[in-house]
Order: C-alpha cells, then sequence, then structure tokens
C-alpha cells in the first residue's frame, strides 16, 4: 500500500467515530453480564427497532424505548464520550436518491408517470396488442413497486433527519407516492378489459384515459374529484402510510429489523444443516473405517 494513502487512512480512522461500536461498547458496561453475540442483536436493536418494540435482556423483556433512554443517560454521564453527537446524512441521501430518478425536478418524474399509463392504455386498446404492448406494461407496473420502495425510504430518511426541516419533500413525496399508486392501479385494472366486447369495459378504459389526459393539462398540485376517482376505482388517498401521523421512520427500522432477523435464522439455520451433515460424515468415516484402513495398510506391507 502507498504511503499516502497508509497516512491518510490512519489520519481518518483518529477523527472519526464508530458510533454503532460506541453504542455497544456502552450497552456492554451497562450489562456485563451478556454473552457477546446477545450484544451485538442489543446494539442493533437499539438502532433499528421501533418505538413501541420490546426486546429482551438477560432474559427479562425491556421496552426498546426505556433502553435507549437509559443508553442516553449513561452515555451523557461519561465525560470521555461528551462529544457524542452523531452526524447524519439521512436527508443528503434522500435528495441523491430523488434526483437519481426525477432529473431537472421530482415533478418531472410524476408526469412522465402519468403520460406512461396514458400511452399504456392506448396501446392495449388500439385493437392490436403486440409483445412490445404487453412488456411496456409489464415493465411500468415493476418500475412503480421498485420507485414505491425509494420513495418510502427517502420519506424515512428525511424524517430521520429532521421532519420539520423535510416536510415540504416529504409532501411532494407522498402526493407522487398517491399518484404512482394510481397510475399502477388504472393499468392493473384494465388488464381484464383488453380486447373486451363489452361496451362498459370499453367506456371504463376510455374514463382512465381521459383521467389522465386530465392530469397532464393540470398544475401539479392539482387533487382530483374525490367521487370520480372512487368511481375510477384507485383511490388511494386513504392509505396507512399516507396519513399525516404515519412514522415511516418505524417503517424502515421494522423492515431492517426483521431482514436482519431473517439473515441471522437462515445463517443459524445452515449451520445446524452443517453440523448434521458433519455428524453424518464422520460417523461414515468413523473408527470402525480407520481401522479397516489400518489393518489393510499392514496387510499390504506384509505383503499379504
Amino acid at each position: 500500500m502507498p504511503a499516502e494513502y497508509s497516512n491518510q487512512t490512519q489520519t481518518t480512522s483518529t477523527t472519526d467515530t464508530n458510533y454503532y461500536l460506541v453504542i455497544q461498547k456502552y450497552l456492554k458496561k451497562q450489562y456485563p453480564s451478556i454473552e457477546k453475540q446477545e450484544a451485538n442483536a442489543l446494539c442493533r436493536e437499539i438502532v433499528f427497532a421501533p418505538e413501541d418494540y420490546t426486546t429482551k435482556v438477560n432474559t427479562t423483556a425491556k421496552p426498546i424505548k426505556a433502553l435507549r433512554e437509559n443508553l442516553a443517560d449513561f452515555i451523557e454521564r461519561d465525560k470521555s464520550n461528551s462529544e457524542f453527537i452523531p452526524y447524519s446524512l439521512d436527508a443528503e441521501i434522500a435528495d441523491l436518491i430523488e434526483k437519481n430518478n426525477c432529473e431537472t425536478s421530482s415533478m418531472n418524474e410524476y408526469y412522465r408517470w402519468i403520460s406512461a399509463t396514458a400511452d399504456i392504455l392506448r396501446h392495449m386498446n388500439d385493437g392490436q396488442i403486440t409483445h412490445e404492448d404487453v412488456g411496456e406494461r409489464n415493465e411500468f407496473i415493476n418500475m412503480s413497486y421498485d420507485r414505491e420502495a425509494e420513495i418510502l425510504l427517502c420519506l424515512s430518511l428525511y424524517e430521520g433527519a429532521g421532519k420539520a426541516a423535510n416536510k415540504t419533500k416529504m409532501d411532494i413525496l407522498k402526493f407522487k407516492l398517491a399518484r404512482l399508486r394510481e397510475m399502477r392501479s388504472i393499468i392493473k385494472n384494465t388488464s381484464k378489459m383488453v380486447n373486451s366486447k363489452s361496451f362498459e369495459d370499453r367506456n371504463k378504459i376510455q374514463e382512465y384515459y381521459d383521467y389522465c389526459a386530465n392530469l397532464l393539462s393540470q398544475k401539479e398540485n392539482y387533487i382530483s374529484d374525490f367521487n370520480l376517482i372512487l368511481n375510477l376505482n384507485i383511490n388511494h388517498n386513504n392509505d396507512e402510510d399516507l396519513e399525516e401521523d404515519y412514522s415511516y421512520i418505524n417503517y424502515l427500522r421494522q423492515v431492517v429489523l426483521e431482514m436482519m432477523r431473517k439473515l441471522e435464522e437462515a445463517s443459524e439455520e445452515n449451520q445446524r444443516l452443517q453440523q448434521v451433515e458433519n455428524i453424518k460424515t464422520n460417523a461414515a468415516t468413523g473408527p470402525n473405517q480407520e481401522i479397516e484402513q489400518f489393518l489393510g495398510n499392514v496387510q499390504e506391507q506384509e505383503g499379504r
């Protein structure tokens, strides 16, 4: 490794603070009797678990909120870490994700979704459905789920960085999320109407198309008539994660926690299966086989 990289690494390591390790150290100080694996799991849950979550310390159930408060007090009382002030890049990460998806402005993407939905409706209802038309439809649906996950992540990051400071960005994202779900609903709702001879089905597709055309002609903060979107069966205003008091950061913590638990369980199961396999292998190549192999070597040396 060149000297300049080595020096740079050394400088960085002395100025930066690994807050995860600091939390882990103080949890170990608070609960010296817990094992290392339990300390790792507890540290993970302190960081990611929702406020109403309950975990176990030495087999005793404890609310995660109380554990966090106790940990904060414990760290604050320790003078050696009086400057323990984590810095968050959450908002900057969310900005970067949105910038990569939205070009010059966040609402450009919103209009692209509506325009794409109108195009798909037209192509799927022109009397000749091609493989390209089906691919276009499926691509939009897949994109919508991926983009929805990204928007929920960004909402969590903005909330975690300071909800008041990022309220305008969060409002725009919630508006876009509701409309993205509407566009997906429209495309999925029309799947059984394609090539239908029913007047009602053909009329419904036209209503969907007219709805999209109307949205494209309106300003970005335009809200459609409530009865219209109910009639079209595309209303998402009552989705739980669009409500004002919904906590996206708790949602994200729960998702991450469940993901980590699944990985941990899968790892433990793989280890158990490997142990079983090792037992079988040892049984197959156990003492009896070793004795037979030894006797065979002796007989071979004696020329028998």
